[in-house]
């Protein structure tokens, strides 16, 4: 199937996939060829897409927008930060900041703009551990 994921900067990922796994507001999902088509909001979490026997892309995403239709999948999203890019150490630095801020948070505005940054670095973090366990786990 024709997949693509983008962003507000550009195509992340494009081409034939076989299987796309990602999470919508219904649940984890798996979209194989011929998916019926669909439209769903997609939350914060990994998308994982396989072609072939080849090692899984994986995404670290923010939400978005997936349509499925007989021609394409299409997930847009506002951003999306291949596995490859993630650092975990940076991106703990990054949660540890991100907690302080929440906890000397003077208003709902600095509380809400600090739980922002904690909810993407908890994602970015959680894709950066899964390809630390997928490396170590193969021979």
């Amino acid at each position: 199937m024709n997949f693509e994921l983008l962003t507000l900067t550009g195509a992340k990922w494009q081409g034939e996939a076989d299987e796309v796994q990602l999470t919508t507001t219904n649940g984890q999902m798996g979209i194989l060829p011929h998916h019926e088509p669909l439209v769903a909001q997609v939350v914060a979490g990994a998308v994982t897409i396989t072609v072939g026997k080849n090692k899984p892309e994986v995404f670290a995403t923010y939400g978005g927008l997936l349509e499925v239709t007989a021609d394409y999948v299409r997930l847009l999203a506002d951003e999306a930060d291949h596995e490859s890019d993630l650092v975990a150490e940076e991106i703990e630095a990054a949660l540890a900041h991100a907690k302080d801020m929440r906890d000397k948070a003077k208003d709902k505005t600095e509380l809400a703009k600090a739980q922002m940054m904690i909810d993407r670095s908890e994602v970015r973090l959680g894709v950066a551990r899964m390809r630390r366990t997928h490396r170590h786990e193969r021979p």
